[in-house]
């Protein structure tokens, strides 16, 4: 896959006898299995080749954002240095609507329907301002950023957050007002 090989041709650049292996391809699929074939976090795992290799890289990557929280370049922009930073940055760019569905939706293990979405981001009163936003407009524009994703099936659309963005959702949900009453409303979803 195009991730595999940009985790070994990143590798490479590090540890030039590094290469893909019976030994080692498991693991390499797995990290960037984990990290959702997200680029960026595939080449700040590869910058760990010289110290781990790619089984010890892996399994750290239950905590993603604090292994890939240890900047290793000081010459690329702040928000390419770390995982973290780089969704810090993305999420910095929603709107005040769209950072709180995207907390939200967190709840959601795996995909929702439209009609999970309404239930559980319903703000009703908690909403900041006179009006809370319409969930079908909000969730379209996390699609646009590609922070949800929409599949299209039988059923109609369904959507999903990628795991490190649910990850980082989490932490947001846990951090926001009205957090457990969106845990809640999943809940009684």
């Amino acid at each position: 896959s195009e991730a595999v090989q940009l985790f070994v041709e990143r590798a490479q650049t590090l540890v030039r006898t590094f290469s893909l292996t019976e030994n080692n391809a498991r693991a390499v699929n797995d990290i960037c299995r984990k990290l959702d074939g997200i680029p960026l976090a595939i080449e700040l795992a590869a910058a760990w080749v010289p110290a781990l290799a790619p089984g010890q890289i892996a399994d750290r990557l239950d905590d993603r954002f604090r292994l890939l929280g240890r900047a290793k370049s000081r010459t690329a922009p702040v928000r390419h240095q770390t995982l973290r930073a780089a969704v810090d940055w993305s999420y910095d760019l929603l709107s005040p609507a769209e950072q709180r569905v995207l907390a939200q939706l967190s709840v959601f293990a795996g995909g929702w329907a439209l009609e999970a979405a309404e239930a559980v981001c319903d703000c009703g009163d908690e909403w900041p301002g006179a009006q809370p936003p319409d969930v079908l407009d909000v969730l379209s524009g996390l699609v646009d950023k590609s922070l949800a994703l929409a599949e299209s099936g039988a059923d109609g659309a369904r959507y999903r957050l990628l795991e490190t963005i649910r990850e980082y959702a989490i932490e947001r949900l846990a951090g926001l007002s009205g957090g457990e009453a969106a845990r809640e409303r999943h809940r009684n979803w």
